[in-house]
């Protein structure tokens, strides 16, 4: 029986809509967003860049952010998707270039606060002071947190542990069969950030946008 281990954006792809861009749009409005959105794909700004701009221009509290994303829709096919990977084991990891606390909030919504606090939530480390919001990116990545990673180490770890398990046998006496367990990885994504995580993936779903 192979081991499936399944990661996913967010915006977009869990939530129906980008919550970040629904924040920065109060800030920057949607055309120069859009507009700056163009000079990213044109690399005349990086993204890193535009975050910076973006979250510097947001001027609400936390409580007013969350708040303007309460309508925001979950995927309807969502919780019957995760029930599925809880019933059966199967691993899963939400990974993001947006905000954790946006993130953990939202998931608090639809699964309960108890069950979202157990999620694992891979994204840039978001805090917010008064109207101040500021962003600890999570590595230094062109889109602030390069998704592939995560599956890479995801992978390797797994290796490594049937290596283990292989010399342990072979101290034990025992025979090893090379009948090795399979680990299959799935990631869930709809933007550009995804792409270096579609890479590495075994399935990918891409949700059409």
């Amino acid at each position: 029986m192979p081991r499936i281990e399944v990661f996913s954006d967010f915006d977009g792809t869990i939530s129906l809509e980008d919550t970040g861009c629904i924040l920065i749009d109060t800030g920057v409005g949607t055309e120069k967003r859009k507009a700056m959105d163009v000079l990213i794909l044109n690399h005349e700004l990086t993204f890193l860049e535009a975050m910076d701009y973006w979250w510097s221009n947001v001027k609400l509290t936390f409580e007013e952010g969350l708040e303007l994303l309460r309508p925001v829709r979950l995927d309807p096919g969502f919780l019957s998707f995760y029930a599925f990977m809880q019933s059966h084991n199967i691993p899963f990891s939400i990974v993001s270039c947006g905000l954790d606390i946006i993130i953990q909030h939202y998931m608090a919504w639809h699964l309960g606060e108890v069950e979202a606090a157990k999620l694992t939530i891979l994204a840039n480390y978001g805090k917010v002071e008064g109207q101040r919001w500021m962003v600890t990116y999570r590595d230094d990545s062109p889109h602030s947190h390069d998704k592939s990673v995560c599956i890479r180490e995801s992978k390797q770890a797994f290796k490594k542990v049937l290596v283990e398990q292989q010399k342990e046998k072979e101290l034990a006496g025992e025979t090893y069969e090379e009948q090795l367990e399979e680990h299959i990885v799935v990631f869930c994504g709809d933007g550009i950030s995804d792409l270096s995580a579609a890479r590495e993936a075994d399935v990918l779903f891409a949700r059409k946008g």
